[in-house]
Formats: C-alpha cells, sequence, structure tokens
C-alpha cells in the first residue's frame, strides 16, 4: 500500500510540474504559473498591460490583458508567441488633465509650440547668406495643449498617443509633464537656471493630486521629478508656480472646467 501511495504522489507531482510554463518578459521580469493559475498574479498597477504577441510567417498580431479581467488561465507563450509589459496611457486611451501655472503672481496658459524654431548664430558669419544657423525641428508626441483655458487661468493637458506618428509617440511612463512642456515650448536649464517660460527662467514648484477631489498626493521643487511626473491619472491636477507666487488654488469652477473633457475608454483606471 506504501508503495502504491507513494508511486500516486509521484505521478501527482510530475503532472503538476508539466503544468508549469513561465512568462518571460523581455528585459523586465519573469512570471512563472501553472496551467490551474489565472493572469491576476502578473499585475501589480492597475495602470499595467500585459500584451500578447503573436508571429506568423505573414504578420503579427497581438492581445492586451488589462487587471480587471484578469480571471482567465494564463495562455502559453512559444518561439512565436511572447509577452510584452506595457503601461498606460496607450494607443486607444485619451484622457486629459487638469494644469495651473503662475508666474510672477500671473497664470500662464500653454498653446503648442511652432514645431520648426530657427536657432541664432553663436557668431555671427559672412559666409552664409541664412538669417539664422540652424532649424530645429519639434514633433507631435500625443501630449499637448488645445490652449483650453478656465475662468480662473488654469489649462488642460491632453494625452491621447495614437495621434502623433508610429514611430515618435510616446506611452506608458514616458508620458511626462517634461513631454507636455517640449510640446508648448518650456524648456529646462542644463546650468541649472531653472525653466524658461515665457522668454523668462524661473525655479518652479509642484503640487500634485490624481484627482480634483483628492489631498494632496506630491509636492515638489526638484526638477527632475517636476519632469518626470508620470500622466497617468485622468483628471489628476498639476499646480506649478514661481518662488515669487503662492500655490495656485483649484475653484469650483476649475473642477466643472476640467469635467468637460472625458475620459476614454469609460473604465479607465483610476487612483
Amino acid at each position: 500500500m506504501k508503495h502504491v501511495c507513494a508511486l500516486f504522489v509521484l505521478v501527482f507531482t510530475l503532472v503538476y510540474i508539466s503544468t508549469f510554463h513561465l512568462i518571460q518578459v523581455p528585459y523586465t521580469r519573469t512570471y512563472y504559473f501553472t496551467a490551474f493559475q489565472t493572469m491576476c498574479g502578473m499585475f501589480g498597477s492597475r495602470f499595467q498591460v500585459a500584451r500578447l504577441h503573436t508571429q506568423t510567417p505573414f504578420s503579427t498580431t497581438h492581445r492586451d490583458f488589462f487587471p480587471d479581467h484578469c480571471g482567465q488561465t494564463v495562455p502559453f507563450t512559444s518561439d512565436h508567441r511572447w509577452w510584452e509589459e506595457l503601461y498606460r496611457p496607450i494607443v486607444g486611451d485619451h484622457i486629459h488633465l487638469f494644469y495651473k501655472m503662475v508666474v510672477n503672481k500671473r497664470p500662464v496658459v500653454f498653446h503648442d509650440r511652432n514645431l520648426t524654431e530657427t536657432i541664432p548664430y553663436e557668431t555671427p558669419t559672412e559666409s552664409c547668406t541664412a538669417d539664422y544657423a540652424y532649424k530645429k525641428q519639434w514633433y507631435h508626441t500625443g501630449v499637448h495643449s488645445h490652449c483650453d483655458r478656465s475662468a480662473s487661468g488654469g489649462g488642460i493637458i491632453h494625452v491621447h498617443p495614437w495621434s502623433a506618428p508610429n514611430q515618435l509617440r510616446v506611452q506608458g511612463r514616458e508620458v511626462t509633464l517634461g513631454m507636455f512642456f517640449e510640446s508648448v515650448g518650456v524648456e529646462r536649464s542644463t546650468t541649472g537656471r531653472g525653466f524658461l517660460v515665457k522668454g523668462k527662467y524661473v525655479k518652479l514648484n509642484m503640487a500634485y493630486f490624481t484627482g480634483p477631489d483628492r489631498v494632496q498626493d506630491l509636492l515638489t521643487h526638484s526638477e527632475e521629478e517636476i519632469m518626470n511626473l508620470w500622466l497617468v491619472d485622468c483628471h489628476g491636477v498639476v499646480l506649478l508656480w514661481d518662488d515669487d507666487s503662492d500655490m495656485p488654488s483649484v475653484t469650483k469652477e476649475d473642477v466643472e472646467f476640467l469635467e468637460t473633457f472625458e475620459c476614454h475608454p469609460s473604465d479607465y483606471p483610476r487612483r
């Protein structure tokens, strides 16, 4: 009887082990699953996306899996099927955040910059007839402004990666306040002078709220933290002010103005 029990345990163990498989996401992490587990173990954030790519001799397709719909068994991978780990916003998302910037006690609202910028000569030259040294070409990334303005001087950051050229669009953690600054012409000094806003360098402070009804989530004057703020929260609120101004407030009218801009898809995750 002992031998039968031992044989049963051995067979059961071998069958169970044979169901193990792994999901390896290139350059990020490896997940181990059995055929009896769901995909929920893959997700550590509600903004995470697991994308399964399938390649044939003729084309490639993909399927996205989201945390809210993870209660299914994990599809097996092979030489022609592999996973990619993404974060939102991704192509298909269309979200809006509210910003209010005050410099020298006055609100500043932005429009997208001219995408072609002429750079003057460092030293005038007689050998060339052009009145500029070179042209700098900017581009649309899907993070930009429509020059929207609330009654108190706030604006809207529009995020929709699908509208940018395929090779130039930004998604996930690359969707930052720094990308918005680049779109509207705010530049960070490389010599410690702060941010160039409307032709003047200023030191900025920032407060961030994941929603207009939330308490303050982040308060900083670090230029790096300001540049790398992840613009992932639909109806998030970004407040910016220089050292000569007070922190701007968000009024009831600002909130009503923000809520006229929708989140797409309607089940876009929130914190």
